[in-house]
């Protein structure tokens, strides 16, 4: 190969067939050496391939090997491989006796020489070789053998005769009748008689022609097994010579290539391709270990190692090595490996992810570092896509690329060799999927609706060039969390594993609240995991990469140290052959640490035991160290005046900060005790925090502020500059149909909100406002609402939809001014409907919201007649005195009745802000919002499907024989409200929207308790229950018991007062709205149940 800053692989040169003879075989002379190649021809069986390599009498060299004693290298040529695979099939099936196309399995551990020629001669004598990795289980072989009927092994005795032996007793013990026959793998001197020296007139016997069509299966693979037993993957000869001539390697590799691959496991995919195929069908020198075995001893061939496969590299003077990333992560932590890197023409890796960080490392030293994708059951490969960019020059294909490419982490798939559908998993990720075309065969078929195959793995497209992918992960990777987020862990682990003090990464988090990690020390730092202090040092050693991944993850998936397992020598990581690690499995072996991680951090008594308290417990010492603690939580500096949740705290942020005071304060148990579940929520400031701890310490109790006061307070400050007195014009559509401004349409009521929009026909335009997310657009994000909650996404594709990103506390609500001023000239409905759902934070908390409520008036007012919809909530009237009757649907002006927790106080100072603006505008005092109608699609984070999957581990249900039930469902609330926006008339300022035909609580329970058969008992009693679940509660009874995270709501729950509907059921929507009936239960249950929330039935 060429090396120069540009470098053009001529791949071989494949004329045109139209003078040829169908199925023949077309000589390709070259110009090293007398060798001829045969055309590629998927029409084609291996064996013919084989034949032409014998008829041609090639001298091409196939494997080098240096010799122990010497830096000289030993050949061996295409001819004298396929010499000694004929030897091979001559011993394993003499005279071609027996049925053609029986499988023999290979459980070897053999010189790369040897094992290959067994491979073709298995193939050439029309046997079905069937390697299988030594790692697997015992009972994995089993599975295996039993799978694909294979009555055969190869073994050496030697190294598996033990292994041999038990497998033999556990099929036998399995199944009496079922015979296996166990044979010795030919020794080297039967297979090369003249090691490197055979030349044509050697005697030789040729092994008859193989007659199988392209389509029989020529060699059998296996999975690694990640996530059950291996499965058995046939590939036919078809498979195999497409592989090649349409994969990476012919891009890749010339004639002049010597390909250092000794090191890679023969038995394995990457070996099979490149140790057989890559100098069989390609004509490059597969440059391998020499034989530890002698012409008539068997000796076990040394364990492949990064410093070993670099040391046999340099002494068969290779030009190129293709090997597994973890080799590539070793070599990279080492100066004079990389000084020998940058001299080879090419450093390949494939089998696993590179960290970007390592990659670009080494590009920028100046190694040609080439990533290559690779599927065994979608048979097919590509690499780095500087490397396929192909042209024609002459009637001769090449391919042009760049050494050294900043592009070496991202693929392009040649669109004229493969069909790829690629699936939006709604995170900003796609599963790629393989479609059957005529010059892409895929070796297994698995989807449901066309012929093709689906991966599992993950790709993330490239930010300006559509036609570029990089790998993420795999489907069955990503962790879904409790909150039904989504973390896709393989760019965190890739970052974390970059760290030369690092192994290897896994994270897990499966159905929990936070996110971890297991670590596996590299072997040059060691870690005794009993020994705390040395747990805490490699924690603060690796910290930095840590941090690292977090920047790129979003905040739900943020790793903390306290959630960091040390992995001991003793337990190991589990690794395929290629070296990546296998996840499952490993998680599974750490389970019962991983529970007991988040049992101890859920119980603080760990959780902060390498921190320092502070100097003091006066407000002024506190404020350094709290802001200390919320910055390291947060990775980013933290304001001490400013709202925490403002800049970027979340519920996880609170619950390590707050394990973090207990901790400190575990000197003073009884200021500990009085530490409330909600401290962090009630003071979000770093300074208010500080002030209410300190009060804590010295008076035992936090001094509670004027919740009605506060309540004014926000209310005067967001009103400066509003009169109500000003007139405003009504309503008045424009003639060409309404434009309506919705913010948070991709949540469950905005989904709704819009699918109703899209389809009024008075509607020209809608403005879907929604805030960034790293996860996905807001375009995927709506997708995928709709899709779950069973709509017809082909509304999505309706041209009155404007997708808008930003923020509405922020100044022309983050948006550019061009695109906030055609706002502000084109809008005539505003629908403001993003809102958190917390009930746990305090009214300061939501004053971003309040502001984008503020910013929003304005732009109303600046559109001079936008009629303005707010959806409100029947929290804003928490405190409202029952016995002054049911609550109309009028503005309050008492602040007291809204008193209660911030959520509502929020929406009732939004309230009074709309109302003081003089807008013609409406609140909508909305009630609990039940399922939806067609699919039962209600959001798992609410706190009736707590209530519920709490309920099935309680065993029984709450009863509030008093209690009403006023639930609404979604598309009444939506109909609702796109009416009152769309009525021409002026509308009534506050509407209350409960159900008008309320149903007891206890038939709703009583429903729900058939249906799960739970008994009921009374809501004291319920209560009593969750508080003592509460006792010592871990993870996993969080996991379980939901409702332990809302118990303060529970405890104080009551039911809801009445609600006037007068106004309301003036609606169409509204005024003949029937009862909730069991079969709405019904569905609500389906759908939990198909989140995987709730059990299956």
């Amino acid at each position: 190969m060429r090396s120069s800053s540009k470098r053009e692989i001529n791949i071989y040169k494949e004329r045109t067939l139209c003078e040829q003879e169908p199925g023949s075989l077309l000589q390709v002379p070259m110009a090293h050496g007398s060798f001829f190649l045969p055309k590629l021809d998927a029409s084609q069986n291996l064996g013919r391939i084989y034949d032409f390599i014998l008829d041609s009498k090639s001298t091409r060299v196939a494997y080098s090997f240096a010799a122990e004693e010497s830096d000289e290298c030993t050949d061996i040529t295409q001819t004298e491989l396929v010499r000694a695979a004929c030897r091979a099939a001559h011993i394993l099936r003499p005279a071609k006796q027996g049925a053609d196309k029986q499988i023999v399995a290979i459980l070897a551990l053999s010189d790369v020489l040897i094992y290959q020629a067994v491979i073709i001669g298995c193939i050439r004598s029309g046997l079905i070789p069937f390697p299988i990795s030594h790692r697997n289980s015992p009972a994995a072989i089993v599975h295996l053998i039993k799978a694909t009927g294979a009555h055969r092994i190869l073994t050496t005795h030697a190294s598996y005769g033990h292994v041999i032996e038990t497998l033999c007793a556990d099929i036998a013990a399995q199944d009496p009748t079922y015979e296996l026959s166990v044979e010795e793998m030919p020794s080297l001197g039967a297979l090369f008689p003249r090691l490197g020296r055979e030349c044509q007139e050697d005697a030789f016997t040729p092994y008859p022609t193989l007659t199988s069509p392209s389509t029989d299966t020529a060699l059998i693979l296996h999975s690694s097994g990640s996530t059950g037993f291996p499965k058995p993957i046939p590939l036919s000869h078809r498979a195999l010579i497409e592989t090649v001539s349409f994969g990476s390697l012919k891009s890749l590799t010339d004639e002049a290539s010597r390909i250092a691959v000794g090191h890679l496991p023969p038995f394995h995919t990457m070996g099979n391709l490149l140790q057989h195929l890559l100098p069989v069908l390609i004509g490059a020198t597969a440059c391998i270990f020499p034989p530890a075995s002698s012409a008539t001893e068997y000796r076990i061939p040394p364990a492949a190692t990064s410093d070993l496969a670099l040391r046999e590299s340099q002494r068969a003077h290779a030009t190129c090595i293709m090997t597994v990333p973890s080799f590539v992560l070793e070599w990279a932590r080492n100066a004079e490996d990389v000084q020998y890197l940058k001299t080879l023409d090419l450093v390949a890796f494939a089998g696993g992810p590179l960290s970007l960080k390592v990659g670009d490392a080494l590009i920028a030293q100046g190694v040609n570092a080439v990533n290559i994708y690779g599927s065994t059951e979608g048979k097919h490969s590509a690499c780095t896509s500087s490397l396929l960019s192909e042209h024609v020059e002459g009637g001769v294909a090449s391919v042009v690329g760049e050494r050294c490419s900043p592009d070496w982490s991202w693929f392009k798939f040649p669109e004229s060799r493969v069909n790829i559908r690629w699936v939006p998993q709604g995170d900003g990720s796609y599963e790629m999927q393989f479609l059957t075309v005529d010059t892409h065969h895929p070796a297994l078929e698995n989807l449901p609706d066309v012929r093709g195959y689906a991966t599992s793995d993950l790709f993330e497209r490239h930010p300006t060039r559509a036609d570029l992918f990089r790998i993420i992960g795999r489907a069955d990777d990503v962790i879904i969390m409790a909150n039904g987020e989504k973390a896709v862990p393989g760019p965190m682990e890739d970052i974390i594993t970059a760290n030369r003090n690092v192994s290897g990464a896994v994270m897990f988090g499966r159905e929990r609240n936070q996110v971890g990690v297991i670590v596996e020390p590299s072997m040059s730092c060691r870690v005794d995991v009993k020994d705390e202090v040395e747990l805490a040092r490699f924690r603060n050693l690796i910290w930095d990469s840590v941090q690292e991944a977090n920047e790129q993850a979003p905040a739900f998936a943020r790793i903390y140290k306290e959630m960091i397992i040390v992995t001991g020598s003793e337990r190991p990581m589990i690794r395929a052959a290629k070296g990546t690690i296998i996840k499952k499995p490993t998680v599974l072996m750490y389970q019962p640490d991983i529970d007991a991680l988040y049992d101890a951090v859920e119980a603080s008594s760990s959780a902060a035991a390498d921190i320092s308290p502070p100097t003091s417990w006066t407000t002024e010492s506190l404020i350094p160290w709290l802001r200390m603690q919320a910055t390291a939580l947060s990775d980013k500096e933290i304001d001490v005046g400013t709202d925490l949740f403002d800049q970027g705290f979340d519920s996880l942020n609170a619950t390590f900060l707050r394990h973090r005071i207990v901790a400190i304060l575990k000197t003073n148990p009884a200021a500990a005790k009085a530490v409330e579940q909600n401290l962090i929520y009630a003071h979000p400031t770093i300074v208010s925090l500080a002030a209410a701890i300190s009060s804590l310490i010295s008076a035992g109790s936090v001094t509670a502020a004027d919740p009605k006061a506060e309540i004014e307070a926000m209310i005067q400050k967001y009103s400066v500059g509003l009169d109500r007195g000003s007139v405003r014009n009504a309503k008045k559509a424009p003639a060409d149909g309404d434009v309506v401004l919705i913010t948070g349409s991709t949540g469950g009521l905005g989904s709704h909100l819009l699918a109703v929009l899209v389809g009024a026909a008075s509607v020209r335009q809608i403005y879907a406002f929604n805030r960034h997310s790293p996860r996905a657009s807001s375009s995927e994000r709506q997708r995928e609402a709709f899709r779950d909650r069973g709509f017809n996404e082909a509304l999505l594709a309706s041209e009155k939809i404007v997708y808008l990103e930003g923020s509405t506390w922020e100044e022309n609500l983050g948006l550019g001014r061009d695109i906030y001023e055609q706002l502000c000239c084109s809008v005539s409905v505003i629908i403001h409907n993003a809102w958190t759902l917390d009930f746990n934070k305090s009214l300061v908390s939501f004053e971003p919201h309040i502001r984008g409520t503020r910013n929003l008036v304005d732009l109303a007012i600046g559109s001079g007649n936008a009629r303005f919809l707010f959806t409100s909530s029947i929290a804003s009237a928490k405190s409202w005195d029952p016995k002054l009757g049911p609550f109309p649907e009028e503005v309050q002006l008492d602040a007291s009745i809204a008193v209660g927790n911030g959520y509502g106080e929020g929406k009732y100072v939004s309230e009074r802000i709309i109302h003081a603006s003089g807008l013609d505008a409406t609140s909508f005092r909305i009630g609990q919002v039940c399922g939806s109608q067609s699919n039962g699609a209600w959001a798992t984070t609410d706190w009736v499907p707590a209530l519920v999957k709490s309920s099935i581990a309680l065993r029984c249900l709450p009863s509030d024989p008093d209690g009403t039930n006023a639930w609404i469902s979604p598309e009444a609330v939506a109909e609702s409200i796109v009416e009152l926006a769309l009525r021409v008339e002026p509308p009534p300022f506050s509407i209350n929207l409960v159900h008008p035909h309320a149903v007891s609580w206890d038939s709703v329970m009583n429903w729900i308790a058939q249906m799960l058969d739970l008994p009921l008992v009374s809501f004291e009693n319920w209560v009593a229950a969750l508080e003592k679940s509460a006792i010592g509660a871990g993870a996993a009874e969080f996991e379980r018991i939901p409702a332990l995270k809302l118990i303060d709501f529970f405890k104080s729950a009551e039911t809801a007062g009445q609600f006037s509907t007068t106004k309301a059921q003036c609606l169409d929507s509204m005024r003949n709205l029937p009862q909730i009936s069991p079969e709405e239960a019904k569905k609500w249950l389906s759908y939990w149940r198909g989140k995987g929330y709730l059990p299956a039935e």
